[in-house]
């Protein structure tokens, strides 16, 4: 008994003495490496878009329109897609609507964009203005403020209509008292979607 463990003593030995042999005899396979650097530029992106007609006319002539206005509703429809969170903002582009044509010498020309109000509607139907709101050329917050982390996060008008898909009411009471000169007049609103910063 001895011996057979003598000799799976030796062959174990013999095993063990012939991987290393055949370890120290290896030759190291040559390789070769090359390296790519990939580089990734994420822009944010913002994109508002306007899908109705960017023309809005208002016709005064009778003297209820004068007195009770005219309303315009859901004329204005906004989109919004971005990778980033955003606020929405509007404001006339200038303090006075131009006087484009004049049909009369009567009266004043100085036609206040004040006289402009908007109310806005996002997608689930809840107010983001919830009155009509005049404008001035200053802006006016429809989603966020200048305040950080108040705005909407990111997203498509697509897959989250409800905070990304606004409509616009427009509404113009021009009044008996005010006196304005008869004319056509014209006046710029803008619509600016911003990273919410």
């Amino acid at each position: 008994m001895k011996k057979v463990l003598r000799l799976k003593a030796l062959a174990v030995a013999a095993l063990i003495a012939f991987t290393f042999a055949n370890n120290a005899d290896a030759q190291v396979l040559p390789d070769d490496n090359e390296f790519v650097y990939v580089a990734m530029d994420l822009q944010g992106v913002l994109d508002l878009t306007l899908s109705t007609d960017p023309n809005v006319e208002f016709s005064f002539n009778s003297i209820p329109d004068y007195e009770n206005g005219i309303i315009k509703p859901n004329v204005t429809e906004l989109r919004v897609e971005s990778t980033v969170p955003w606020d929405l903002y509007v404001q006339a582009e200038t303090t006075n609507w131009a006087q484009l044509q004049s049909f009369s010498t009567a009266g004043t020309s100085t036609v206040p964009s004040t006289l402009l109000e908007v109310r806005v509607i996002d997608g689930a139907g809840s107010s983001a203005l919830s009155a009509f709101t005049p404008l001035t050329d200053t802006r006016l917050d429809i989603v966020g403020t200048v305040a950080a982390g108040d705005g909407i996060a990111s997203g498509s008008f697509l897959t989250t209509p409800s905070s990304h898909f606004f409509r616009v009411d427009y509404r113009i009471v021009p009044t008996l008292t005010a006196q304005y000169q008869a004319g056509y007049y014209g006046l710029n609103v803008i619509y600016t979607l911003a990273e919410d910063l």
